[in-house]
């Protein structure tokens, strides 16, 4: 799709570099990835997830294409699907750590933004810059509601964390804190505009520190993606963070004159798990 992008990283202060990260591009069917893992408690969790939910969102999107029209499923449910196939694929096997993620898909012009944790998408607009994704953290409402009508307890040791250990509500892995660490993403469906200039996907090492509006910035400023990654990373370090960074950033200012729409739209804001509290 003739998409420039740039990839930096730091293990910071940390003993292992727990994160991961993929580009997935299927130029005949007008698909680009670009995805960060954040690896918790050892990196097998997030190296799997980084090798495996794409190639499973792409393998069930094939066998969708290959039906009728009016009888292929929306292609949310396939990114719902392949998040919790990994998920379990993960959990059978007994490997103890987890992964938070955040992903985002290009298919032509359409997008879908989806996280699972506390990593963040962002993206640039005509009046600066868009968060497409939604953190979990123990503390929302609706997390700690999910959470305690599962048996779970949310404690506060510096920060909330689920049974007083994982500071996150959701994960793909954590066998030990199922059924309360679920791997439900939240996505975002929508349409690209020509007002959208560059897409940031980075873990919390980043976001801990920095705002989606500077991250942007950044990206305007150095008009080249790999310039901007490193920028961005160089910047969190600078303003303190100790854990593992990696950010992705791609530079859609070529693909504009494809886009048919001035303005983003978002069409559509998916959360099974925020489906299921409203009905308890």
């Amino acid at each position: 799709m003739d998409i420039p992008y740039g990839i930096s990283k730091d293990i910071g202060f940390r003993e292992s570099m727990e994160d991961h990260y993929a580009i997935y591009e299927r130029p005949a069917k007008g698909f680009l990835s670009a995805e960060v893992y954040d690896g918790h408690g050892g990196i097998r969790a997030a190296a799997i997830a980084a090798e495996m939910v794409t190639p499973c969102f792409l393998h069930l999107w094939s066998e969708e294409l290959s039906k009728e029209p009016e009888e292929q499923r929306p292609i949310h449910e396939l990114i719902r699907q392949a998040c919790i196939e990994i998920d379990d694929f993960i959990v059978e096997r007994g490997i103890k750590s987890g992964t938070a993620l955040a992903n985002f898909y290009m298919i032509h012009e359409e997008f879908f933004a989806f996280n699972i944790g506390d990593s963040r998408i962002v993206i640039g607009t005509e009046d600066g810059a868009s968060v497409l994704t939604e953190d979990h953290k123990p503390d929302m409402p609706n997390e700690r509601s999910r959470i305690e009508a599962a048996g779970g307890v949310v404690i506060r040791f510096g920060v909330y964390r689920v049974q007083g250990e994982l500071a996150m509500s959701r994960a793909i892995g954590d066998a030990h804190l199922k059924p309360y660490i679920i791997a439900e993403p939240y996505i975002a469906e929508g349409c690209l505009g020509r007002e959208n200039d560059y897409v940031i996907v980075a873990c919390d090492g980043i976001w801990d520190v920095m705002d989606a509006e500077e991250t942007i910035d950044i990206a305007r400023r150095y008009k080249d993606a790999q310039k901007a990654a490193d920028m961005i990373v160089s910047t969190a370090i600078q303003y303190g963070s100790t854990d593992n960074k990696t950010v992705i950033v791609l530079d859609l200012r070529g693909y504009r004159n494809k886009i048919k729409n001035n303005k983003m739209k978002i069409i559509n804001r998916i959360d099974k798990a925020v489906d299921f509290i409203g009905l308890l």
